[in-house]
């Protein structure tokens, strides 16, 4: 017996549904059971790295993108 491809599109939108209420729900059970005083010196490395490799920005680029936007309009 052959499948449409109708048909196999539902099946498999149906498993994505049902897979999202078990992935939520290992999700929540990830983070609530999170040890945050055993990876405290792990995220700490991540931020310390990340402050040291930092790029000191003199604006948020907000200008530049309206520069951009303004050029655009322009016929």
């Amino acid at each position: 017996m052959k499948i449409s491809p109708q048909n196999n599109a539902q099946l498999w939108i149906e498993s994505w549904k049902r897979a999202e209420v078990a992935l939520k729900a290992v999700k929540r059970r990830e983070l609530r059971t999170y040890n945050h005083t055993k990876n405290l010196s792990i995220v700490d490395g991540m931020l310390q790295w990340a402050f040291e490799h930092r790029e000191l920005r003199l604006n948020s680029g907000l200008v530049e993108q309206q520069r951009l936007f303004m050029r655009m309009k322009k016929p």
